[in-house]
């Protein structure tokens, strides 16, 4: 049995005697609900961001041995900050060729965690180069987005060219199986996109091997003979009209056992001599 820290990321950082590292409170239960699956685990987690190291550190210690530590930066001093466990690449999270030099060293990814430079563009910019890096059953976490409110980030409410904008534009995509217009139909993002979690300056993204179009179905036994003016047999698919029928052979087979049980049970049995 591997040993697994018993301590909080709160704790963690709460009683840090190591590298620096500033968080908002709230992120904690964010991080330890979507961190949680990767404890223990051989996993790659890639934080874009590096500072002092003192994040980096944290993660390697909570999520174990086993995980694989990757930090960005474009400071050239955080390169010595690297030790076993952590590597550290000096780069810009917007240069597309950086992020595919990245990726390919170092991808695919199980975990990113963007806390780099808060620059609406510049998350977009990484988002959209790793996501194709990261494994299905991953997560893209992009925290801080409040910056998407500030003018001197590039940002404000309601502008067009924001990560809130742009991520606005993937929950349109994640629907996108149930569109009823012709130029609004299923994409990449649609396929690979399982869920998409929204916290006060913090966004998280579920990612999943391609999925096929959500299928509806109904099973049971109608009550009523119309329903908000239609019969039930305008309700009624062929999966469904199999459906009762396959549910309603064991019970016609109760029913005649009931009402004529000794006569049943011989039928029955002579069909199984």
């Amino acid at each position: 049995m591997r040993w697994m820290p018993t301590r909080s990321l709160r704790a963690y950082f709460d009683h840090n005697a190591g590298p620096l590292m500033h968080k908002w409170l709230h992120y904690f239960p964010i991080y330890q609900q979507h961190l949680r699956p990767f404890r223990g685990r051989r996993s790659t987690v890639l934080e874009i961001g590096v500072s002092h190291g003192g994040s980096l550190k944290m993660w390697r210690y909570w999520l174990g041995r086993r995980a694989h530590v990757v930090g960005i930066d474009i400071e050239p001093r955080v390169a010595g900050l690297a030790e076993p466990g952590i590597d550290i690449m000096v780069g810009d999270q917007s240069d597309p060729a950086f992020l595919a030099e990245l990726a390919r060293r170092h991808g695919p990814f199980d975990v990113v965690i963007d806390d780099g430079g808060h620059i609406p563009a510049h998350q977009i910019a990484s988002i959209e180069a790793l996501w194709p890096h990261v494994r299905p059953g991953g997560i893209y976490l992009v925290e801080d987005l409040h910056s998407n409110y500030w003018p001197e980030m590039g940002g404000r409410r309601g502008a067009p060219d924001t990560f809130i904008a742009w991520l606005g534009a993937r929950l349109d995509d994640l629907h996108a199986f149930h569109s009823r217009e012709d130029d609004f139909q299923p994409n990449d993002w649609t396929s690979t996109i399982a869920g998409i979690h929204l916290y006060d300056s913090v966004a998280v993204l579920d990612k999943c091997a391609p999925r096929p179009r959500p299928e509806h179905r109904k099973t049971g036994f109608p009550v009523f003979d119309d329903v908000y003016g239609r019969s039930h047999d305008e309700m009624l698919d062929e999966h469904h009209r199999r459906q009762i029928a396959a549910v309603g052979r064991p019970l016609r087979r109760l029913g005649r056992l009931v009402r004529h049980p000794v006569v049943t049970t011989r039928r029955v049995l002579a069909r199984r001599r």
